[in-house]
């Protein structure tokens, strides 16, 4: 094997549960309590529902259920459909590396995993936290965004060698394991550009779909090629160019679950921020006074939700959720972003055009320098800058950095509740709202995870 490999495989069978703070643990449980809340309003997307029925029809022995649908598959599919409704609304937690992503998105194929084969929630834990490591460290250094691939680049695997892990699997599996879900599986991020598709929420479920096959293949004696990172046509060549891994993350301080970023609301991660200012702007200036608004970022803002045409006439709710113009927009009319905000009719307001006609959006040099500082690039530092001119001449300027949900700025618990508020509102009654919520909260103490999937599988308001 390769030393990328090497050194991913020894972090792997090396990793201590037993040294986990329980800060650590603390923040895992939160994600997997957003990622439940964010999975109930994805229940109701056009992409989770097609993931459901795609996941219909097919059984196993080792079962794994589909969120809300109540019914049980194969881990394979149950990871793809629960992963694609938590991604589908961009609601879900994220981090700011050059090889980044959302790291949440790995949380279903985890807890298909460990419901499959009976593992306790603790077990589970451990493995999400694992996960979310070797992620971090990979995207950390690794420039799959810039190199022109995709998140799940670096998710499978990641995914694949904590629930090896978890498994059992040797040495010489974990490194299969690592290979099959790596080299079949290098997305491009044509994915994220221009005017954007469903698959823009489903891409990483396709990479948990991957991960959990890799691993049952690994575990069955499949070989893979045996220098994936650092071969020749490998990941370097052909990708990434080389890299020195680090691993953990950041050696000496926090662990990427604790620093990945949780949101607020359901849009994109650059314009949390900005949202944020939308209440001050409102009391300025009504939407019909504006004159215009300049928004003043660092790069990846920049390309991400405003660089191209689609994003000042947005046709489709992905497009829509990584339209700058259309969020500040909406929310300045609105009050707020909600799922509402996405909804066909209102994507496609006309009335809403003018105001986004007045909006431009530029790259500041001096926030892009330090948007990725060395050795934190995963949680990032963001800066952005807000000018609105009213018809009259008088101006509104105000600079923002850490987000509500930021690690330098961190969501609640009670913050986190009040999002699952929101997410379940019209979907599941408050009964099983909170009965989904008291199982996510307590889940590192549950024997067995199987108990717990079996409450978040059904949002039938007639239980």
């Amino acid at each position: 094997m390769d030393r990328v490999t090497e050194q991913l495989v020894e972090y792997t069978q090396g990793f201590d549960p037993g040294s986990l703070s329980a800060g650590i643990r603390s923040a895992a449980v939160d994600r997997v309590v957003d990622s439940l809340a964010c999975a109930i309003v994805g229940f109701t997307s056009e992409p989770g529902r097609i993931a459901l029925e795609a996941a219909r029809g097919f059984t196993s022995d080792r079962p794994a259920s589909v969120f809300g649908a109540g019914f049980a598959t194969t881990e394979e599919l149950a990871a793809f459909a629960n992963t694609t409704m938590v991604r589908s609304w961009d609601w879900n937690d994220g981090m700011l590396a050059q090889g980044g992503g959302h790291p949440s998105d790995m949380i279903p194929a985890v807890l298909a995993a460990g419901e499959a084969q009976h593992a306790s929630g603790a077990e589970v834990i451990d493995t999400i936290v694992l996960a979310y490591e070797l992620l971090g460290a990979l995207g950390n250094v690794a420039p799959t965004r810039a190199s022109g691939f995709d998140q799940g680049t670096f998710m499978g695997l990641s995914a694949a060698l904590a629930i090896g892990r978890l498994r059992g699997l040797d040495e010489a599996q974990l490194a299969n394991a690592i290979s099959l879900a790596l080299v079949p599986h290098v997305p491009l991020r044509v994915t994220r550009t221009g005017n954007l598709s469903m698959w823009k929420g489903a891409a990483t479920a396709s990479a948990m779909h991957s991960a959990l096959f890799a691993v049952r293949l690994a575990g069955l004696g499949m070989t893979g090629p045996e220098e994936p990172f650092e071969g020749v046509s490998g990941l370097w060549e052909k990708a990434t160019g080389p890299w020195e891994l680090i691993l953990p993350a950041q050696p000496g301080g926090q662990m990427v679950v604790e620093i990945s970023h949780l949101k607020q609301l359901p849009a994109e991660t650059h314009s949390q921020a900005l949202l944020g200012l939308v209440p001050k702007v409102r009391e300025f200036a009504k939407a019909d006074e504006i004159e215009s608004i300049r928004i003043e970022t660092y790069y990846q803002a920049w390309h991400e939700i405003a660089l191209h045409p689609s994003k000042w006439d947005p046709t489709t709710r992905e497009t829509a959720d990584h339209s700058l113009p259309y969020l500040l927009a909406v929310a300045m009319v609105d009050g707020t972003i909600t799922p509402a905000s996405f909804m066909p009719e209102r994507i496609a307001d006309p009335a809403l055009r003018p105001l986004m006609q007045k909006i431009s959006v530029v790259e500041d040099e001096a926030f892009t320098a330090v948007f990725r500082p060395g050795g934190n690039s995963i949680a990032g530092q963001p800066r952005a800058r807000m000018v609105v001119t009213r018809t009259g001449g008088e101006v509104f300027s105000e600079e923002v950095g850490y987000h509500k949900g930021h690690a330098s700025n961190p969501m609640t618990r009670a913050d986190i509740d009040d999002k699952f508020d929101a997410a379940s509102e019209g979907i599941v009654d408050p009964d099983t709202r909170d009965r989904i919520r008291e199982v996510g909260w307590t889940i590192d103490a549950a024997d067995n995870v199987a108990d717990v999937m079996r409450v978040v599988t059904d949002f039938r308001r007639d239980r």
